[in-house]
C-alpha cells in the first residue's frame, strides 16, 4: 500500500511540473484543502477589514468612513490569504522534488 501511494505522489508531482492538468487529490485531501482555502479567505478578508479600521482609528477618522475601502481591503486580504495557500502548495511540491533529487544522488 505504501508503494502505491508513493507512486501516486510521483505521478502527481510529474504532472504539476510538466504543467499538465491539476492533480486529482483523494477526497480527504480535497476536503482539507477546501476547508483550508475557506479559512484562509475568511482570515485574510477579516485581516484586510481590520487593517482599514485600524488605519482610520489611528488617523482619528470615523472608523467606518468610506465603507467601500473596507470592502476593497477585505477582498485584497482574501486574495492574499488564498495566494498564501497556493504558495504553500508550490513550496511543498518543490521540497518533495528536492528531497527526491537528493535521495537519488
Amino acid at each position: 500500500r505504501g508503494e502505491v501511494r508513493s507512486l501516486e505522489k510521483e505521478a502527481r508531482l510529474r504532472r504539476v511540473q510538466e504543467g499538465g492538468p491539476a492533480p486529482k487529490w483523494d477526497t480527504r485531501e480535497a476536503e482539507g484543502m477546501a476547508a483550508s482555502a475557506t479559512s484562509a479567505a475568511l482570515f485574510g478578508g477579516g485581516l484586510g477589514f481590520l487593517t482599514q479600521v485600524y488605519s482610520n482609528a489611528v488617523r482619528q477618522l470615523p472608523v467606518l468612513r468610506k465603507p467601500w475601502e473596507h470592502g476593497l481591503a477585505s477582498v485584497v486580504g482574501a486574495g492574499f490569504g488564498l495566494a498564501v495557500i497556493d504558495m504553500e502548495e508550490r513550496l511543498r511540491v518543490y521540497i518533495e522534488e528536492q528531497t527526491q533529487a537528493r535521495s537519488r544522488k
